[in-house]
């Protein structure tokens, strides 16, 4: 079911006929639960949701019903994880790691560190907890004796188990996963100097030791074991597309699953993006992404011997209510990689004899059109617990029943309900893809939003928000974004630009603004301004809006062609990369000398000063909103510091607002309200020429 197909119903509820248009303070208090995690019965799930002030855990049966709150925090709980036997639930808060029972009693500290402690995750007997920890300087996984509930009078002064450090110094763990007989860890981080590669490690539990088995040539990251344990399933940009691949446990045997011009992954390997191996090990789901959408695909995996296919299994008919067809991996060609790296050499052998499989079946479960994430399977595997949003609908929880493995007649379910009654989405502005060709040739595409009620041929001329996604190794989605909407009730338009570098278009695409930071990619947003302008519906009026990289976007295209625009506005971005490298997190420095090299580097010296916006500000004409958090460590306040102090000298006019309490983006509920109330008054001011009120 399409966007323009959902008229009727919205959120799996009739509508009542058009109210008043979407509101900031509706936007701001729609607030959808988030970090699913499937009980190991399947029979129940936790997750977190704002409840007085803060984030708690909830319980909630997969049957529906009222969800249950576990949690009475005064700061925030996150990361919800059942134990193997889901007697207990593991979560952060703060800088610890608690856990209690599923009944609600004898919460126990397991871990407190000032450096801060994540990702708890329980070993297959429930007797050990893996974290990572910095508490040595470095992202490492730790062990830690999960605390044993103990009747009667607690101790006067409980004494936690002290952790012992896996993983060695020197290097961060981006992501780990428990072997299903807990022996094991597979850990994912970079070992490599270009930072182009992602490498997958197995540790041994008991010993420490590890041996690559991803990652020597190609970015492999997402490391999700299969039930036997014989291997894993990842994904790798190895063919130029992320495609979801099986390795053995030693490493020596590859299979690729998925083919095309399609990801099937994100370099982040984030949680939901991961491909997730079906219980009973015959299926797998996992992701594609297409023009600014996410499905969710489930495949068949084939026998490690024969790489076929087995026959036992039922293949899927192209029919079936309100799922498209499967759609056929075909072989996939696996390059054989020219690398020096004794550790590397390790693994060829292992790449250039990757088994392509033909006639794998995958196909689509989602029952609408959007942006979705696979939160794990039922034990039995006839389902997935899966998290779908779109423009139109806030993040929810949906059963999804895998075809041939449900039950007949069993259709998708919504779990969770989000959307207030009150807001109504059935007039919110739709999405249509769009494209054009750079002034270099490269093909841009985007997502273009009109407000409601007009189309390409008919719409009266309107202004036109161009927008640049945060990153850049990310996209803009055709996602739940509550601001888009705002902009659209005012009467303009909202273009959001998927420029080089971004993802979902693969490798050679997402490397493309390599040593081009503030360049090549400012000047795609520029020609999509212009493309924008040219167009039947505009009136001509041009305002750019991003955050983080879009919000440095922002300061680039309005140095770079001022006379394009009618406004600006910056929220928490860079303005002098060499400075930001200097003094930004570690991430941010390191994601920042990967596609730009060291500022002192003499041969990247010159790219630096010249996507440095702050050396040009005395080329702006159009007025400039800038936002940021006090608090912010991957863009420091710093970079804002420096453009205002910029602008004031050069006698420009801007706004500047200061959140104290905020960091990178806006937690806060009164905050994300102050700040899109700030940037609409800013917009009707400058692009709409409406005199303030005030």
């Amino acid at each position: 079911m399409t966007d323009s197909t959902r008229s009727g119903q919205e959120n799996g509820r009739p509508r009542r006929p058009f109210r008043d248009g979407l509101t900031i303070e509706q936007a701001a208090a729609i607030e959808s639960p988030r970090e699913f995690r499937v009980s190991p019965d399947g029979r129940r799930v936790a997750y977190t949701a704002e409840g007085a002030g803060a984030r708690q855990i909830y319980l909630m049966s997969i049957r529906g019903g009222y969800p249950e709150q576990l949690t009475a925090t005064e700061k925030p709980a996150s990361d919800p994880q059942w134990s193997p036997d889901g007697r207990r639930i593991a979560f952060v808060r703060e800088d610890s790691i608690w856990m209690i029972d599923v009944e609600g009693s004898h919460q126990a500290l397991v871990t407190q560190h000032p450096s801060g402690n994540r990702s708890p995750r329980w070993c297959a007997d429930g007797h050990q907890i893996a974290f990572i920890s910095r508490r040595r300087g470095w992202d490492q996984v730790w062990l830690i004796d999960a605390p044993v509930p103990r009747r009667g009078r607690p101790a006067t002064k409980p004494r936690s188990a002290e952790p012992t450090a896996l993983t060695a110094p020197g290097v961060d763990v981006d992501e780990f996963a428990w072997s299903p007989n807990g022996q094991s860890i597979a850990v994912t981080s970079q070992r490599l100097p270009d930072l182009l590669t992602s490498q997958i490690h197995i540790v041994d539990a008991a010993s420490g030791k590890e041996r690559l088995v991803a990652g020597a040539a190609a970015w492999e990251t997402a490391p999700r074991w299969l039930p036997d344990g014989s291997g894993l399933l990842m994904v790798s940009d190895q063919s130029g597309w992320f495609q979801v691949v099986r390795v053995s446990a030693d490493g020596s045997e590859r299979t690729v699953l998925t083919s095309g011009q399609h990801e099937h992954g994100e370099p982040g390997g984030g949680w939901g993006y991961a491909p997730i191996p079906s219980p009973d090990g015959c299926r797998f789901v996992h992701v594609e992404v297409r023009e600014g959408l996410v499905d969710l695909l489930v495949g068949e995996l084939p026998d490690r011997s024969a790489g076929t296919t087995p026959s036992r299994r039922s293949r899927r008919s192209s029919a079936g209510a309100g799922i498209a067809a499967p759609r056929i991996a075909s072989a996939v060609a696996v390059a054989d990689p020219a690398v020096a790296d004794p550790m590397a050499d390790a693994m060829t052998d292992a790449y250039a004899e990757a088994t392509p499989v033909v006639g794998v079946r995958s196909a689509v479960i989602n029952p609408f059109e959007g942006v979705w994430m696979a939160a794990g399977w039922l034990p039995d595997s006839s389902g997935v617990v899966a998290i779908g949003r779109n423009g139109r609908m806030p993040e929810d929880l949906w059963l999804l029943p895998v075809p041939e493995e449900a039950a007949a007649g069993v259709r998708p379910r919504q779990l969770t309900n989000s959307l207030p009654m009150v807001v109504d989405t059935g007039h919110f502005a739709s999405g249509r893809r769009i494209a054009f060709d750079a002034r270099d040739g490269l093909r841009i595409e985007g997502t273009l939003y009109l407000p409601t009620g007009g189309n390409v041929e008919e719409a009266a001329r309107v202004p036109c928000v161009v927008h640049s996604h945060g990153g850049p190794t990310s996209q803009a989605l055709h996602d739940w974004l509550p601001f888009r909407q705002l902009v659209a009730e005012l009467g303009i338009a909202f273009l959001s630009v998927d420029f080089r570098g971004s993802t979902g278009y693969g490798r050679d695409f997402r490397w493309a603004n390599r040593g081009e930071w503030g360049h090549a990619d400012a000047f795609d947003v520029i020609d999509a301004a212009h493309w924008a302008a040219a167009q039947p519906w505009c009136d001509g009026r041009l305002a750019h809006y991003g955050g983080s990289y879009g919000g440095y976007m922002t300061l680039c295209v309005l140095t770079e062609e001022p006379s394009l625009w009618r406004a600006g506005i910056d929220l928490y971005g860079d303005s002098e990369i060499a400075e930001s490298y200097r003094h930004g997190d570690r991430l941010g420095r390191i994601d920042l000398e990967r596609m730009m090299g060291r500022p002192d580097d003499p041969d990247a010296a010159e790219a630096y000063r010249r996507g440095s916006p702050l050396y040009r500000a005395e080329r702006i004409e159009a007025p400039l909103l800038l936002l940021h958090g006090r608090k912010d460590k991957r863009v420091v306040p710093l970079m804002t510091e420096k453009i205002v102090e910029a602008l004031e000298i050069e006698g420009k006019h801007y706004q500047v607002h200061w959140f104290d309490e905020e960091a990178h983006g806006w937690q806060k509920r009164e905050n994300r309200r102050d700040a899109w109330k700030r940037c609409l008054d800013f917009l009707k001011r400058h692009l709409l020429d409406q005199v303030d009120e005030d």
